[in-house]
């Protein structure tokens, strides 16, 4: 394997990384990124400190483009100002937007259900989104019959003509 030089780097002749396929670089330099290696894998240069890849066929175009930048390792949590700056307090509420109200038509229906008395809401129109996959229903006391449910179904879809959701504020 040939390696073209650059004035500034001095390349150690590579050896093979006991994985097969894998050629190992060493630098000796002032480069940034110092260990190198090329992955046949994904066919991509390797800084094997700071985790740069660099998807440049030639060893010594990829060294240049990876020390475009510093041969360190992502911080985990990044200080956005010196120790004893003076800095502002963003809000760290979210953004409250107008909380949209969903209204459609609705009736009431009683119905028989594994042998007790329920009363369940039917809706006309497919307008609220939150109701879709959802069924309600409203179970009654024990003994009340299926003419009672009727009757009192009959006075709720007189009075009740539709529904409206919302989410919590």
């Amino acid at each position: 394997m040939e390696l073209s030089h650059q004035p500034d780097i001095d390349v150690e002749l590579p050896f093979v990384h006991p994985s097969p396929g894998c050629v190992h670089l060493k630098i000796r330099s002032k480069m940034k990124h110092e260990n190198i290696i090329w992955n046949p894998g994904t066919k991509n240069w390797f800084c094997t400190k700071c985790g740069r890849t660099s998807d440049l066929i030639n060893f010594t175009d990829a060294q240049m483009e990876l020390d475009q930048y510093e041969c360190t390792l992502p911080a985990s949590e990044i200080s956005g100002a010196a120790p004893g700056t003076e800095t502002i307090r963003l809000m760290r509420k979210p953004y409250k937007m107008t909380l949209r109200k969903e209204r459609s038509g609705s009736r009431f229906v009683a119905r028989t259900d594994e042998d007790k008395t329920v009363i369940e809401l039917e809706l006309f129109h497919d307008t609220v989104p939150a109701l879709k996959p959802l069924s309600v229903g409203f179970e009654l006391l024990s003994g009340t019959t299926l003419t009672q449910a009727k009757t009192l179904v009959d006075a709720m879809n007189e009075r009740i003509v539709g529904i409206i959701v919302a989410p919590k504020e």
